[in-house]
């Protein structure tokens, strides 16, 4: 039982191994007839070992009596002892034969009542039969499961037979051009040097965990799973001719196969762009060579292509709404081509125009007369520049709020930038609130401004400058003036811009017209924080100069030396703050005064406001020009400007103000400035001398400033005591009219 189940499992097991590899790995011939050898060879070794082997050393009757009794202990040997007394066959060895014959009759009784099974154990025998005939038929089930495999296999195992049925079958797939190619065999393909190839393969049947791209050469390639049944992959840029074949799983016979012929692609061999500006922007035209090109909005391009070779036809695509415009063939200008060839005379060539509306990119795709297209179109950009509207910033009214009486004037100036040209420029006033309403419109007539006028930001646009002087009761237009009224004027400009002109407009300042007395109060008010300034700038000087005598005081010592330069230094950056302070107080000074003159209040001033329009009107930034103060106040001491009631006198301050900051103060930088260059210590002295003694001028300046506005101050406060008795008088008089009437 043990032999035979050790043989039938070896047998089962052998049997299964041999069928399992030849039906999964189709095997050749020599490793089947190992397997052969091994299902004849290892069941035989089985039988003779734990058969054959066993039977010849099964024990005799002794041996078998020895092991009985070792199971049974209590027989004390009787069957052993039994067994040799019926070998012996000397009956006069002095054995007694009624004795030997009672332990014979005893030991056949006693062996007619035993069992065997604590000597035999047949368990192990019997599980090893059921496991060997348990594994015979699960080999004979698996053949008989599959009986065309299992009719193969023993055929293929008994030195013959046909080959096992293919489980895997493999289909290349190819997209060139818009169309795939497909193939199981062989599949021969013409490309673009330098153009990836998609290599899609589709396996049906059992599909493989990977598939094996083999290129001539010896070079492998493993193509990884993109789908259930699809393994893809991308060649990229080939180069030259190649051929590769596709295996997987049990498809190993070498196809499908495909054969790549690389050849030479067309290609653009010169690019010039032609760019034609709208006629209104006044640019000339102008041509540019392979590069991306700025160009104006509207304006009409020409791409020339110079193609490689000549016969090559193609389109090109305009990015990002992927439209096709068609290449038109047209001669490749001889001029643009001695730039980008050698060519000298014009050669066929194709072309395409579009006009600029807005920024593209466009692709070049060419194909040659085989068919063949180039692999890499190149992406070339076209910007588009808009153009901007104009725009409009007033030079003056600085502030978006101005103040003013009915009488009164003022200056409205403004900055018009734009890209190419303004065609008109006007103002106009309308009601504060209502932005449909417009009081008056008027033309502008501009100037162009210089280049040394325009900022360097501002440089390569067109720059504008226009100014008027606009009497307060124009802004009322027909209406009758009145005190409260706010308007708010703007400047709008047109530009060039065809078809459609665009408008610029700048921040709308608010007008608003309050009473004499109250204009007057504001002007009070702004004198007296002036005053405040001009306190805080003597005491800024008088500290100043105190320092520069110290200065002057070390260096007449026996020994200066260079930590004198360092103090020089630091009173330069003293005196350029007295100088900053003083002309922010000249600034206000005159700031004030040209809002009393363009008020009108003065009667008297009308040269003097004439003169001073006529110099601040050319003046086309904001920042704060002294000349045409001192000029004013230059003719306003030589009695050039009449004898006006009071405007004449702010003139003198502002005047004796810009004498200060100009004068005195700029005169001690230019001062400190030579003494911290000059190496003799001598002239250093002396001229530091010369900045002490402009210091002290200015201080005595500033004093008789203070005293100017001083006197202002109590003749406008005599000057308002003065309106409220007329004031007063004025409503007595009425009130005595309207009572002598009644009564």
């Amino acid at each position: 039982m043990h032999g035979v189940g050790r043989t039938l499992l070896a047998t089962a097991i052998c049997l299964l191994f041999a069928f399992l590899v030849d039906w999964t790995l189709h095997v050749p011939s020599g490793v089947r007839i190992v397997d052969l050898g091994l299902l004849i060879l290892l069941p035989a070794w089985v039988l003779w070992r734990e058969l054959f082997s066993r039977l010849r050393n099964v024990p005799d009757r002794s041996g078998l009596a020895v092991l009985i009794e070792r199971a049974h202990p209590e027989l004390h040997e009787l069957l052993v002892s039994a067994i040799e007394l019926r070998r012996r066959d000397d009956p006069e060895d002095g054995a007694d034969p009624e004795l030997v014959a009672s332990v014979i009759e005893e030991a056949e009784r006693t062996a007619g009542a035993l069992t065997l099974e604590r000597a035999t154990e047949p368990a192990p025998p019997r599980r090893a039969l059921l496991v060997g005939v348990l594994g015979g038929l699960i080999a004979v089930t698996g053949l008989v499961l599959q009986p065309e495999a299992a009719g193969i296999f023993l055929q293929r195992i008994a030195g013959g037979g046909p080959s096992w049925p293919q489980r895997t079958f493999l289909q290349l797939e190819i997209p060139l051009d818009g169309e795939t190619h497909v193939s199981r065999d062989t599949l021969e393909l013409s490309i673009a040097r330098g153009r990836d190839l998609a290599v899609v393969v589709r396996a049906e049947g059992e599909v493989p965990e990977e598939v094996q791209l083999s290129f001539e050469g010896g070079h492998q390639a493993l193509l990884g799973r993109a789908g259930p049944d699809i393994f893809r992959t991308l060649l990229r840029s080939v180069q030259e001719d190649t051929s590769f074949e596709v295996r997987g799983g049990d498809d190993t016979d070498g196809t499908p196969r495909v054969r790549i012929t690389v050849l030479q692609p067309p290609d653009v061999a010169g690019i010039a762009v032609r760019i034609e500006p709208p006629a209104y922007c006044g640019l000339p035209e102008r041509t540019e060579l392979d590069t991306d090109v700025q160009v104006l909005e509207g304006s009409a391009i020409t791409v020339h292509v110079l193609a490689d070779p000549r016969d090559a036809v193609g389109i090109a695509r305009l990015l990002p709404a992927d439209v096709e415009i068609p290449l038109e063939p047209a001669p490749y200008p001889a001029s643009l081509a001695a730039e980008t060839t050698e060519a000298t005379e014009a050669e066929p060539g194709l072309r395409f125009e579009v006009v600029a509306e807005e920024s593209l990119r466009y692709r070049l795709e060419l194909r040659d007369s085989t068919g063949l297209m180039n692999p890499d179109p190149g992406l070339f950009a076209i910007g588009v520049v808009q153009d901007r509207a104009p725009e409009v910033e007033l030079v003056a009214p600085a502030r978006g709020e101005v103040e003013t009486v009915i009488g009164g004037s003022l200056l409205l100036k403004a900055r018009v930038y734009d890209d190419f040209g303004v065609r008109t420029l006007e103002w106009s006033s309308r009601f504060a609130g209502d932005p449909q309403s417009k009081v008056l419109e008027e033309v502008l007539e501009p100037r162009r401004l210089a280049a040394e006028e325009v900022g360097g930001s501002r440089r390569d646009q067109v720059a504008l400058f226009a100014s008027r002087r606009i009497a307060i009761a124009e802004l009322f237009g027909e209406n009758d003036p009145a005190e409260g009224e706010v308007f708010e004027v703007l400047v709008h400009a047109t530009d060039n811009r065809e078809p459609s002109a665009q408008d610029g407009r700048s921040a709308p300042v608010r007008i608003r017209v309050i009473s004499a007395d109250e204009f007057l109060r504001r002007i009070q008010d702004r004198l007296a924080r002036v005053r405040l300034k001009v306190d805080a700038l003597a005491l800024l000087l008088r500290e100043k100069q105190s320092y520069t005598r110290d200065l002057i005081s070390s260096l007449e010592s026996d020994e200066p030396d260079a930590a004198d330069v360092t103090a020089i230094g630091t009173a330069l950056s003293g005196a350029r703050r007295v100088h900053g302070d003083a002309r922010a107080v000249s600034r206000e000074l005159a700031s004030i005064t040209e809002g009393l003159i363009f008020s009108g209040l003065d009667g008297r001033a009308g040269v003097m406001l004439d003169a001073l329009a006529k110099r601040t009107l050319p003046i086309a930034d904001r920042g704060f020009h002294p000349e045409p103060w001192l000029e004013l106040t230059r003719m306003q001491r030589e009695g050039r400007l009449g004898q006006a009631d009071f405007a004449d006198k702010l003139v003198e301050i502002v005047g004796l103000s810009l004498a200060i900051s100009e004068g005195d103060a700029q005169g001690a930088i230019e001062g400190l400035r030579r003494a911290q260059d000059e190496r003799d210590f001598t002239v250093a002295y002396d001229t530091l001398v010369d900045v002490s003694t402009l210091q002290s001028e200015a201080a005595s300046k500033i004093e008789a400033l203070l005293a100017l506005l001083s006197e202002w101050d109590n003749y406008q406060s005599v000057l308002s005591s003065t309106r409220d008795l007329l004031s007063r008088q004025k409503n007595l008089l009425d009130r005595t009219r309207e009572y002598h009437k009644d009564n």
